[in-house]
């Protein structure tokens, strides 16, 4: 009986010991905090800095230049095959009915859906009137849709002015008017069409099947317009005054590439690369970006005095580039950020002086004034200063770094 109680007191003993160790390493390792209330924890953390990497991408990974990202997309191109789709004559079929029904279908999903929209058109061209729009072109504008609209006969009265929103509905709206079929492709790359088109999309005879692209496309569409439906509250008198779009939802991802849709988009304006130029030189605009292709015939093409004046400044421009905080580096992403490295006139034209390159303004002047037409150097007033000037290249560092291996290897 003895042995027993001794037993069990000396078990109570050691898990008090175990505990108390346990919570000693805790408070050592300071893990004690998890102890105290939530509020407390919480404004504990809160007050502690929070840390901030200087390690970006863009420093890790030089940017494509234009030239190379063409390239990437030619050879891109030759290797894309067009996926097989599962959409045949019956979902044609079924989308027919569901507008039938008195819904408007808007797709979405990853790759295009012009093919099939197309496709879908000449399914429903037989049950009345189609017009297709094209809203990722850049030139469509809402008259061209009115004005395509207009042509459905009996839409157009016989006045000489320009097809209306109001006209249209009103004319829709009559229950022996004909069926009109509306195909937009990517909606969502023209909110002005997308306002136009909701202010007769509730047309009992309208029927429209859209696309959007992007992933904040529905966005453009408000709960109202969403949750509106066509009905019989839908008359002439009062057909303009009904906005919505009714829209039923179907998933049509096709992984098709986005040949037609990206035809007229500028493949030059990649993040990363070279920018804008009037954004850089306001004083001495050009046009286009500058690249290293371009800058390499430029060279070519000047004297021997210029490209030595070209590679003192850019040796400077890359000594205070290195000289400076990483973090002021990284962030210098476009050419205009490239100004905190350049050189003022005074300390090149001493620098151009001593080298034996310019041995007055005027000389110096006129070699700089090549590269101010093509862009290859570009000036700013410096901040903070009455009338000083700051001359940059603005070509982002490693591109910079390149190019003057280029000319000195030529030299050599």
């Amino acid at each position: 009986m003895d042995s027993d109680e001794g037993s069990e007191l000396y078990a109570s003993d050691v898990e008090h010991n175990y505990a108390t160790n346990i919570f000693k390493e805790f408070e050592s390792d300071g893990l004690i905090d998890s102890y105290k209330p939530s509020f407390d924890a919480y404004f504990t953390h809160a007050s502690s800095r929070t840390r901030t990497s200087t390690n970006v991408f863009s420093q890790r990974v030089v940017p494509l230049s234009p030239e190379e990202h063409n390239a990437a997309l030619a050879r891109a191109s030759a290797h894309i095959s067009t996926p097989h789709v599962p959409f045949d004559s019956s979902s044609f079929k079924r989308w027919a009915r569901e507008l039938d029904e008195g819904f408007n279908i808007l797709f979405y999903g990853l790759g295009s859906k012009r093919g099939i929209l197309n496709d879908f058109a000449k399914h429903v061209s037989r049950r009345g009137h189609v017009v297709v729009v094209n809203a990722f072109h850049p030139s469509v504008t809402v008259r061209d849709m009115l004005a395509s609209i207009a042509r459905v006969p009996g839409v157009q009265s016989t006045s000489t002015s320009a097809p209306t929103q109001e006209r249209i509905a009103e004319h829709f709206a009559s229950s022996d008017s004909p069926h009109l079929f509306l195909i937009v492709h990517s909606l969502d790359r023209s909110p002005k069409l997308a306002r136009a088109i909701s202010s007769f999309a509730l047309s009992p005879n309208i029927h429209i099947a859209a696309s959007i692209d992007r992933l904040n496309a529905p966005l453009l569409f408000s709960a109202s317009q969403l949750a509106a439906r066509k009905g019989s509250f839908f008359s002439s008198d009062r057909a303009t005054k009904n906005v919505g779009y009714g829209w039923l939802w179907h998933d049509l991802t096709t992984l098709a590439p986005y040949t037609s849709e990206l035809a007229f988009a500028d493949r030059t304006s990649i993040s990363g690369a070279s920018s804008s130029r009037a954004r850089v030189d306001i004083t001495n605009p050009v046009s286009g970006p500058l690249t290293e292709t371009a800058a390499i015939h430029v060279l070519a093409a000047v004297t021997a005095k210029a490209k030595k004046l070209f590679s003192l400044l850019a040796a400077k421009q890359l000594e205070n580039a290195d000289s400076s905080d990483v973090s002021e580096v990284n962030s210098a992403l476009s050419p205009h950020d490239q100004q905190h490295f350049g050189l003022t006139y005074d300390a090149l034209f001493t620098l151009a002086r001593d080298a034996f390159i310019a041995t007055n303004d005027t000389a110096l002047r006129a070699l700089l004034g090549e590269f101010r037409d093509h862009g290859l150097v570009v000036s700013a007033a410096q901040p903070g200063t009455s009338g000083s000037e700051v001359l940059w290249i603005p070509l982002r560092k490693e591109r910079l770094s390149k190019l003057v291996g280029n000319l000195d290897g030529d030299a050599t």
